[in-house]
């Protein structure tokens, strides 16, 4: 085989691994979230996608291993972009503990400014009393509430988690997704 189809073919691969393992990303977060539409759609195009490549990889690999480097180069880039482009689309829900002292109030006064909820309950920890703060939250308000939270990080101990599916989220009315973000929503 020539070196210009062999550089083709394995690149087809890699590229095709790549956005079958990014769209396998974006579906577990779906699942996660309990979206079922959106799974469902992005679990149908991943397994098309994967059978393609499975069966082009398979069907070469003997004739030349780099198909099978082309392959691993291809997932391994599609964990990345799953990653990143997880990042940049605010996909999901969050929830978000916050322990401290009485700026843990300031913390929910502002968190309540965005239009969010958050409740704040009395605790007891190592030092003695602490404040705790709930809240759940569309992982689009993220970066204001880290901003909220980022001067106060020496006093503060929080988790961020996937929030999974809630019977309620309180939103800011213009917290609601439109065009064509409304088929990521939960369904």
């Amino acid at each position: 085989m020539d070196f210009l189809l062999l550089l083709a073919i394995g690149l087809l691969i890699a590229l095709a691994k790549m956005v079958d393992v990014t769209i396998g990303t974006l579906r577990v977060i779906s699942v996660i979230d309990g979206r079922l539409k959106t799974s469902f759609l992005l679990g149908f195009v991943e397994v098309i996608i994967w059978l393609a490549v499975i069966s082009i990889t398979l069907e070469r690999v003997q004739e030349n291993p780099l198909f099978g480097i082309f392959f691993a180069l291809g997932f391994s880039l599609g964990n990345v972009a799953g990653i990143l482009l997880e990042r940049r689309i605010p996909l999901g829900n969050l929830t978000l503990r916050v322990v401290g002292g009485p700026e843990v109030r300031e913390v929910a006064l502002r968190i309540r400014e965005l239009g969010l909820g958050a409740t704040v309950l009395p605790g007891e920890g190592r030092d003695g009393e602490r404040l705790m703060l709930f809240t759940f939250l569309p992982k689009s308000f993220l970066r204001r509430v880290q901003a909220i939270l980022q001067p106060r990080r020496d006093h503060l101990f929080y988790t961020i988690d996937y929030g999974g599916v809630a019977n309620k989220v309180l939103l800011p009315a213009n917290a609601q997704p439109a065009g064509a973000r409304r088929f990521f929503r939960r369904k």
